[in-house]
């Protein structure tokens, strides 16, 4: 007996159309932290290019300019080893803290960072950028910059930092389960908006375990 025909198969509606949409994958290239690299972003927490702001015989102190419109609050942040090559398509910001970690023992990670913006869009997806926290330096974020939601170690199995925040703006973040979109808090979606999401890549070869 001949086989039949296979049936046509059914039109494909504009809706499916969008659902098939490939995701592009933008690569980010890990670059040193420095002051003059992330002085668009915020301040490194540590020695600066600069003379101290205060000195006694035996003491240098660098100040930092922190901010916060309640209370602070000080915790240690637990980031775990998310493998080779992470990828991400969230970002968010913080309007009403100069968000502030330091890394614990050495600890090593990526921050990935973007320009401020006017309004709550993220910025355009080519002008993220990718640090590598080398232990040496903590790092302070302006009011309102951008960043992915997760530090990413080169520590395995986990990286410690402590951060310093605001209480307010935690507690925002806390009483939600998903990645939340608030007042003090702003997030920003790439796959949805864009179709884009992010991998971060090491060409110069900073960090063996990205």
């Amino acid at each position: 007996m001949p086989c039949a025909p296979a049936a046509a198969p059914p039109s494909m509606g504009r809706g499916d159309r969008r659902r098939q949409t490939m995701t592009r994958t933008i690569e980010i290239a890990l670059e040193p932290l420095t002051h003059e690299g992330f002085a668009p972003f915020g301040e490194l927490v540590g020695e600066a290019p600069r003379t101290p702001e205060w000195q006694r015989p035996k003491l240098d102190a660098w100040k930092n300019r922190f901010e916060v419109d309640g209370r602070t609050e000080l915790r240690i942040m637990r980031y775990h080893y998310q493998g080779k090559a992470p990828v991400f398509h969230l970002v968010e910001r913080h309007v009403a803290v100069t968000e502030s970690r330091v890394p614990m023992s050495g600890a090593q990670a990526v921050i990935v960072v973007g320009p401020r913006t006017a309004d709550r869009r993220g910025p355009p997806p080519e002008t993220l950028r990718a640090f590598h926290i080398n232990g040496t330096h903590g790092l302070m974020l302006h009011r309102g910059t951008w960043h992915a939601l997760d530090c990413f170690p080169l520590t395995v199995p986990h990286a410690d930092f402590a951060f310093v925040t605001e209480v307010e703006t935690e507690n925002e973040i806390e009483t939600s389960k998903d990645a939340i979109d608030g007042e003090r808090t702003h997030l920003f979606d790439y796959k949805a908006a864009h179709g884009v999401e992010f991998r971060l890549v090491d060409p110069r070869g900073l960090a063996p375990r990205l």
